[in-house]
């Protein structure tokens, strides 16, 4: 527990180091890129179109109660931000460690400063969900106040997954290989695009479990509160799941990543 307080005291103490290099970096990577800055939302919305097309047009994929294109872009847009922050975070430590060892700041921010130069594409596209959601009815209500929850619950799983994963690919880099094999898979039972309630391939008992997955359970939390289905506390099993693998992993990573951060120098 002394190893998370340190990590968490580091990211707070760190916040305007990690906003500023984020942002630096996003406008160095848009400075070479014609359109610029348009790609930070062209880009999302063409992913969610193909995905549409795919699942709910060619496929005919429907959803439970729900308009299909709202449902399907709040949980992809948040899908792209928890894969693509830990997939980029895993390897931020490994490939940037040479460069900023000589700088006063703790390792553990590199991780953190991936996941901060997703958040516009996050803001992005759930703001794009919201707007087709009011189109289809669903203005907002009391619900949307636990959005502030579920957006804090999303950022400790992904800075827990960031620094886990960070830390292990400094020692063993293939595994930032099986990373993207595993978020390639886990997308088709993320509920992200599918609707797993409908999908009678995979058995009732197996749905139920999926269920308890902490990023479904993230994601379902805010279809609850953008579709006026459910408060918070009325999932207490599923919250009390969430709430003590969350901590475990955050647990587990600062630990790990304390014990081997004075050795990384040694796997560069």
């Amino acid at each position: 527990m002394k190893d998370l307080v340190q990590y968490l005291k580091e990211q707070i103490e760190n916040l305007p180091l990690i906003y500023n290099v984020s942002k630096y970096h996003t406008k160095s990577t848009q400075l070479v890129q014609f359109f610029g800055a348009a790609w930070e939302y062209i880009d999302p919305i063409f992913q969610l179109l193909i995905y549409y097309f795919v699942f709910i047009v060619m496929f005919k994929r429907k959803v439970a109660g729900m308009p299909p294109a709202p449902w399907m872009f709040i949980g992809l847009g948040i899908w792209f931000f928890y894969s693509i922050s830990i997939t980029h975070a895993s390897a931020a430590v490994q490939s940037s460690l040479a460069l900023f060892s000589q700088v006063k700041f703790p390792i553990s921010v590199l991780p953190t400063i991936e996941m901060f130069k997703r958040f516009n594409a996050l803001f992005w596209m759930i703001g794009l969900g919201i707007i087709i959601a009011l189109k289809d009815g669903y203005y907002p209500t009391l619900y949307y106040f636990q959005l502030i929850y579920y957006f804090a619950a999303l950022i400790l799983l992904v800075l827990g997954f960031s620094l886990l994963f960070s830390t292990i690919v400094v020692v063993f880099r293939d595994f930032s290989h099986i990373i993207d094999y595993i978020f390639r898979f886990l997308l088709y039972v993320s509920g992200a695009a599918i609707d797993l309630t409908l999908l009678d391939a995979i058995p009732g008992f197996m749905r139920q479990a999926l269920l308890a997955d902490p990023f479904i359970y993230v994601m379902e939390g805010f279809r609850d509160a953008i579709f006026h289905r459910a408060w918070f506390w009325e999932k207490p099993g599923y919250a009390l799941i969430f709430w003590c693998f969350t901590l475990g992993l955050l647990i587990v990573a600062s630990h790990l990543h304390m014990k081997l951060r004075n050795q990384f120098m040694d796997y560069v």
